[in-house]
């Protein structure tokens, strides 16, 4: 999605891809590399907005910790015709480590790639206390 707008939809297919298998590989460090130093990174379970690229990181490397066997299933791209913005629409399913509390639930990822084909702007949504009402049984 660097040089398109995001109104390609095989560089919106191919960007959406990589971020899912980064984030289903657990792989901290690739879902970082696809996200600029400068990132704003909005996260409810964070409960305040992170800043640059180790945010989420170490976000990733925590959600492998709490939910080991984590899965996200994309339900569809929603793409912004004027600039480099998709939305991802997700499922969540994973394992609460150490418990057999199942935790699932769905949300968005809205994503906004500079020129550098980097993400710069994470707003992930979804409905954190249901998530926490699952969590904790």
């Amino acid at each position: 999605m660097a040089e398109t707008a995001a109104t390609d939809i095989g560089a919106v297919e191919e960007f959406g891809d990589r971020w899912a298998k980064a984030w289903n590989e657990h792989d901290a460090d690739a879902v970082a590399a696809m996200c600029a130093d400068d990132l704003v990174y909005d996260e409810p379970a964070l409960r305040e907005t992170a800043y640059g690229r180790e945010s989420i990181r170490e976000f990733v490397a925590n959600m492998a910790r709490t939910f080991p066997d984590y899965v996200f299933t994309r339900e569809g791209y929603y793409a912004e015709t004027t600039r480099r913005a998709v939305v991802v629409s997700w499922r969540f399913v994973g394992t609460v480590a150490g418990t057999d509390r199942r935790v699932e639930f769905h949300g968005d990822d809205r994503l906004e790639v500079g020129e550098d084909g980097l993400i710069h702007a994470y707003r992930c949504l979804y409905d954190n206390k249901f998530v926490e009402r699952q969590v904790r049984g």
